[in-house]
């Protein structure tokens, strides 16, 4: 992590909750979908990732991302720091594929922070993201193959309806409201009370 030292108390259970969020078979998946969409390599095997540290080490410079959003969308064009060795450029570089992410279709709710990915505080978070933005490119980009783990987003398909089936809807008869002719509970004790002992008025 980058400047972030150890968190104690619940800033830890949160970090466990978090950290048991990360799957790195999914990780793995995506890092290698990344490496084949942009044809290039990480600085390291992606295979021998063995923690969200490994992971977010790879992707926390934010260049592979904008590379990846380029390729995914030819029409999108990402001012990025292709090598930057500072941590502010490599945030730009982070926030400036959120950015194109949005426009590509990718929801703003899906989308992780900065310092998800820069100090891996949920790196699951990332991974979530990415693959979101696979199944928006699945959805929009034909020309791309697409791993067998791509969920396929479903489409919206709305119904028009002529005006003459929009009024006979209007037209319910009263009857399936309901009715209040049937038995019902008029008259009867409720539950709980005790029992009523009265003298007999003719005995």
């Amino acid at each position: 992590m980058a400047n972030h030292g150890p968190s104690y108390g619940l800033s830890r259970e949160l970090q466990k909750k978090n950290d048991a969020r990360f799957v790195l078979e999914e990780a793995i998946e995506v890092l290698t979908w990344i490496e084949n969409v942009t044809g290039e390599r990480f600085s390291f095997d992606v295979t021998t990732c063995e923690s969200s540290t490994d992971v977010s080490n790879l992707l926390k410079d934010g260049v592979m991302l904008c590379k990846l959003i380029e390729k995914l969308d030819p029409q999108c064009r990402v001012v990025y720091n292709k090598k930057p060795k500072m941590a502010f450029p490599m945030m730009e570089n982070i926030s400036n594929f959120l950015a194109a992410a949005k426009r590509f279709g990718v929801m703003e709710i899906s989308c992780f922070q900065t310092v998800d990915l820069y100090e891996n505080k949920q790196c699951y978070k990332v991974i979530e993201c990415l693959r979101l933005l696979a199944a928006v490119a699945q959805m929009r980009s034909s020309h791309l193959d697409h791993p067998a783990w791509v969920v396929k987003l479903a489409q919206s398909s709305p119904r028009q309806f002529p005006e003459a089936v929009m009024r006979r809807g209007e037209m319910v008869i009263p009857l399936q409201y309901g009715t209040n002719k049937c038995a019902s509970q008029k008259g009867m004790s409720p539950y709980g009370l005790p029992r009523q002992i009265k003298p007999d008025p003719h005995g």
